[in-house]
């Protein structure tokens, strides 16, 4: 994940803000591993990651441990590729696995992500809806810009 955020984050962000988000002594860089993750793999190494979780609202930082008992919506954790793997259709690959893991496992249809700006096309691409921007402290200090995302599955 950090590979991924410092090589294709940083253009969007800038290194010094990239570099303070993903740093060891940043106590706010955290990554709570999804209820539904999947992984790509090419030759024995990591190549994407992507996942999933229940909720029962519209959050920016849903708390990881609590339990779930009217879920309302899906929401995609995480998508990350390794640098240079961009653009071999991974991506679109992992969030159509995704999407259909949530089809088959429930009944929800409304799903919902916050994209970093550097993947705002690719979203959209996907057939996702842009709505407002977030801007959270990544570190102490640094603020990125997020924007929130949505989609119906069908």
């Amino acid at each position: 994940m950090k590979i991924s955020i410092t090589g294709l984050c940083a253009e969007a962000y800038g290194a010094e803000t990239t570099a303070a988000w993903i740093s060891d002594d940043n106590p706010a860089f955290h990554f709570a591993l999804p209820a539904f993750a999947f992984v790509t793999e090419q030759d024995g190494e990591i190549i994407a990651v992507g996942g999933w979780s229940l909720t029962d609202k519209v959050d920016l930082h849903p708390i990881g441990d609590r339990l779930i008992e009217n879920p309302t919506h899906a929401r995609i954790n995480a998508v990350y590729l390794k640098p240079g793997c961009e653009g071999l259709g991974l991506g679109r690959e992992m969030m159509n696995h995704i999407e259909a893991d949530i089809m088959d496992r429930t009944e929800i249809r409304d799903i919902y992500l916050w994209s970093t700006k550097n993947a705002i096309p690719f979203y959209l691409s996907m057939g996702y809806d842009a709505g407002v921007d977030e801007f959270p402290e990544v570190a102490a200090g640094f603020k990125i810009q997020i924007r929130y995302m949505w989609k119906k599955l069908e």
